[in-house]
């Protein structure tokens, strides 16, 4: 026997299923596409190319999960069963799949057309609550269009899998050597397809995500990857029910409820560019201008004496996916939930991007990692952003650290860009090398022999890459048009170790605004009253526009008669903090877990109702989305 026959019949054969699966998902998105190409700009071949590109890595990762059960039945037959077996077994597996998935392609297509999102649990929910609502938009065109798609779909399959697959399916003898290799080299290969590679970003629908239209990403994303990882997810419940819904309804009422108001206006034009600074995990604890150690950032320090600081900001929560919903869309933390990972979700949530992205501002958003982690891409393309850059879009001998591009390479490219950007322009830069585990090349400036040290000097690399930034920013004819908001995604346990998650200072954030735009009555300003990263979203929309904020939960932070307090949130912790007053609640523990500033029970009692009522109304609104 010729040694090479079995490596040959072994590849050939799994290489005919992968094309099968591939080519399930193909036909998919074919009909899918048709379904809606009078909505999309693009011709139906040059848009089935481009998503097919876009949503390849998904494809693929489907492709593994279906590859793993033949590949183990092959290791078994080859090491134990050793001789050929009937077929059957194979049609019977390959055939499951298949009318799951013409299934799932049919109703896909109305459900889409009726509620604009891709079938899964909630879509399918829906239906059957409301069957009128996508009956009423079924008609013969949609009816044809099914019969056709399971003509198309089968045809393809039935003869694809005959023709080619079955062909192939034959048992080859192979040595002990073969077989382990086998074994080895289809392991790794069937193991990095459904991982999709070998980032720190789990794989998930936003890989997929690469255009402006929701449409086209829609299309780009496998419809049967997304459907069966949203099976597997279990049900959301809601963990703050502390009381009646009434009564947490008329709370959330009296916090959200508008007075008699006016905004200070800040800026010297109404059509002002702007820059968001988004600086990851930096501490309010590490600025001399807000109480914090000296020397760590010198640069950040000077520019809050250029514009308004405010000194008692505080964060959402702890991580990096809800503060990114909590500055752009003014929307709080939901505890162990968060709502950017539902793509369903937070694409019906606000955000401030596309406010900018209405009035013709060029929209772009910059970040060293990858933008798939939290569904980063998927939020912005979906909320007005033309332009995403990430780590995907510098060539592999670029400079890196473990999360990602250096934060004063992205920095470059930004600058260059916004040169040549059409104005006004509205853009976002989210640094990344600050994040755990802290390692950059190059000297530490606070040294390295602490976790604490390294945060320190981390810190101080970011520092001087924002400070550089402006310093070259303000050489551009842009600059004196321009308005600056620096604040922090979350702060840090790091440097002092200090404060834990039930304590404001946990939370506390640096948040300032600077720039050519900024009136000169302004600059230099501190506000020390409590303000909260979820009233960023506001200010930025009163910025340019004069009507009603969509933004429920957020407050412009220049409001006369704004309520100073602000709300924060861990997976287990909830907690509030006013100007004199400070409690959180360890839900878990059921108990107060910490408190400051009060003089009686009563007090205490009256915040704690506040906070939970607030939490559990806001977690009802997510699970609504």
């Amino acid at each position: 026997m010729n040694k090479k026959l079995g490596y040959l019949s072994a590849v050939t054969f799994y290489l005919s299923l992968l094309v099968y699966w591939l080519l399930l998902s193909a036909i998919d998105r074919t009909l899918f596409l048709f379904s809606v190409s009078d909505k999309i700009e693009q011709t139906f071949i040059s848009a089935f190319f481009d998503t097919s590109i876009a949503g390849f890595k998904l494809d693929l990762s489907l492709a593994g999960y279906l590859l793993a059960l033949p590949f183990l039945f092959f290791i078994v037959q080859h090491f134990f069963i050793q001789k050929s077996v009937s077929k059957w077994w194979l049609r019977g597996y390959v055939m499951v799949p298949t009318f799951l998935f013409a299934a799932i392609t049919v109703s896909n297509i109305p459900l889409y057309q009726s509620w604009g999102e891709k079938i899964s649990k909630r879509a399918i929910g829906m239906a059957v609550e409301t069957p009128q609502g996508l009956t009423a938009s079924l008609d013969w065109t949609i009816v044809v269009q099914a019969v056709v798609g399971l003509i198309v779909f089968f045809c393809f399959a039935h003869y694809f899998y005959h023709w080619v697959v079955v062909r192939f399916a034959k048992y080859v003898p192979l040595t002990i050597g073969q077989k382990v290799l086998v074994f080895l080299v289809g392991l790794g290969v069937i193991f990095s397809m459904i991982r999709g590679g070998y980032g720190r970003a789990n794989l998930n629908p936003s890989v997929a995500y690469y255009s402006e239209s929701s449409i086209l990403n829609h299309t780009a994303v496998n419809t049967y990857w997304a459907f069966l990882k949203d099976l597997t997810k279990s049900g959301v419940k809601n963990p703050y029910n502390f009381m009646d819904p009434s009564e947490s309804d008329s709370i959330v009422d009296s916090i959200l409820k508008a007075y008699p108001d006016s905004i200070s206006k800040i800026l010297k034009t109404d059509n002002p560019n702007v820059v968001v600074i988004l600086l990851e995990g930096i501490v309010a604890q590490v600025f001399e201008p807000l109480g914090g150690e000296k020397s760590i950032t010198p640069g950040m320090n000077n520019l809050m004496s250029e514009g308004v600081t405010f000194t008692r900001a505080y964060a959402a929560a702890d991580r990096s996916d809800k503060g990114m919903i909590a500055t752009f869309s003014g929307f709080p933390a939901q505890g162990s939930e968060s709502i950017i990972k539902y793509i369903s979700k937070h694409e019906r949530l606000p955000a401030i991007m596309q406010v900018y992205d209405s009035l013709g501002y060029s929209t772009s958003f910059y970040h060293g990692g990858q933008s798939e982690f939290y569904n980063f891409k998927s939020y912005m393309l979906s909320h007005g952003i033309d332009r995403v850059v990430d780590n995907n879009s510098f060539d592999i001998t670029t400079e890196r650290v473990s999360w990602g591009v250096y934060d004063h390479v992205v920095a470059n490219r930004m600058l260059e860009d916004l040169n040549k950007d059409a104005k006004p322009f509205f853009s976002i830069f989210y640094t990344v090398v600050n994040h755990e585990p802290f390692d950059m090349e190059g000297d530490y400036k606070f040294g390295s022999d602490t976790k604490a040290n390294k945060y320190r000097s981390t810190v101080y690399y970011t520092d001087s890459v924002v400070n550089d930034f402006v310093k070259r920013a303000k050489k551009e004819s842009w600059y004196d048009n321009t308005v600056f908001v620096v604040l922090s995604d979350h702060a840090s346990v790091y440097p002092s170790e200090k404060f834990d998650l039930s304590m404001p200072d946990r939370y506390h954030i640096p948040l300032f605004l600077f720039g050519g735009a900024l009136k000169d009555e302004w600059k230099g300003k501190r506000i020390d009253s409590v303000v909260s990263q979820l009233d960023v979203a506001t200010t930025l929309w009163n910025f340019v526009s004069d009507k009603p904020s969509p933004f429920k939960y957020s407050k412009d932070l220049f409001s006369i008669n704004r309520p100073n307090q602000a709300f924060y949130n861990s997976n287990t912790t909830l907690g509030i903090v006013t100007n004199d007053q400070a409690i959180s609640y360890d839900v878990q523990g059921d108990k107060v877990s910490f408190y400051q500033g009060f003089g009686t029970q009563n007090e205490k009692d009256r915040l704690i109702r506040i906070a939970k009522g607030y939490y559990q109304y806001v977690f009802k609104e997510f699970q609504q989305y």
